[in-house]
């Protein structure tokens, strides 16, 4: 057998395969073809007759279709029935008389309560109004006032804690998010933290619950300890400082927050005497004495203030040496 006639016969037999493949698969065809054909004719060969029990569950039907079936469904007419009989059915079933049932489609709408007419006061709204458009000057004037007359009450002290809280957290979400593009502008965060800490050192706070006291001034916390960690990342000690003095202020505060409070400005009393180490010496050279002479008075000030809301000599000892060298350093330069 030559080369020629082995492909001849090969595509021959390829040939006859496939021609064998087709007609088997036209001859069987596909399963599921057969079980839908199957299924159309069954059905055009069913008789036309009611629908099977079984469905398929129907959404709500909307209401406008309802009230007509509603109001043509007639009542069912109530036999007569005898005095005595009748008192006898109304102590054997009781829920039967007094709560009869109610057709499946009706669907009531829940009652609209009346509307109740505030009992606020003007000024407290005012208040409100202000503090949401960060204008802190002009609240707090307001709320001053109130305080001022004794209009002030508990109830209505709590409500502005409450619009305070919700501000300096926007503030503080604002702020981080400057923070990311290099900007921000933290005053109105610090309106928001004096009129919080205005509110919480009023009288009518005083009478508040522990709760809601404590949820406040963790709040307030929580802005002064982010401001003063700004800044002090940013080298603004002097602000970084207030700030933490306020933290630390706070009334009411756990143990955890003062000891991250008064680690922090600790650290920061540190950072400032060593930033005032080298910026002394510059000012004594230019002659400013005065101001060389303010920046170690300044240190020595917060040092002092450290000392006084509690905290330990010997965490404060760097900075108090600092300090004190600082002094010396000015006060014992010749003046020319």
């Amino acid at each position: 057998m030559t080369v020629e006639e082995a492909l001849f016969a090969l595509v021959a037999g390829v040939a006859i395969v496939l021609m064998f493949l087709g007609l088997a698969d036209a001859l069987e065809g596909d399963a599921r073809a057969r079980f839908r054909a199957r299924r159309r004719a069954l059905a055009r060969r069913m008789p036309p007759g009611p629908r099977p029990e079984i469905e398929a569950p129907r959404g709500p039907r909307p209401v406008v279709a309802r009230r007509p079936v509603r109001e043509a469904m007639p009542r069912e007419a109530t036999p007569p029935v005898a005095a005595s009989e009748e008192e006898a059915t109304a102590r054997t079933v009781p829920v039967a008389r007094e709560a009869p049932p109610r057709p499946p489609s009706v669907v009531e709408s829940p009652p609209i309560p009346a509307p109740v007419e505030s009992d606020a006061p003007e000024w407290r709204d005012r208040a409100a109004a202000l503090m949401r458009g960060r204008e802190w000057g002009e609240a707090r004037r307001v709320v001053e006032e109130a305080l001022a007359d004794g209009a002030m009450k508990p109830d209505m002290a709590e409500y502005l804690l409450d619009v305070c809280s919700i501000a300096s957290a926007r503030e503080l979400w604002r702020l981080r998010r400057a923070t990311r593009r290099g900007t921000g502008d933290e005053a109105p965060l610090q309106g928001a933290l004096a009129m919080t800490r205005l509110l919480l050192d009023s009288p009518p706070a005083a009478e508040l619950r522990e709760d809601a006291r404590g949820r406040a001034g963790r709040r307030l916390w929580r802005g002064h300890a982010r401001v003063g960690l700004r800044r002090w990342r940013a080298g603004d000690f002097d602000v970084a400082v207030d700030a933490l003095f306020g933290a630390l202020g706070v009334p009411g505060l756990d143990e955890r927050r003062r000891t991250l409070a008064r680690d922090l400005l600790v650290r920061t009393l540190e950072d400032m005497a060593g930033q005032r180490l080298e910026l002394i010496p510059q000012l004594l050279g230019d002659g400013d004495r005065a101001a060389a002479l303010e920046q170690a008075r300044s240190l020595a000030t917060h040092v002092a203030r450290a000392r006084e809301d509690g905290i330990a000599p010997e965490d404060l000892a760097v900075a108090a040496a600092r300090a004190r060298q600082l002094l010396e350093n000015v006060e014992h330069d010749p003046v020319e």
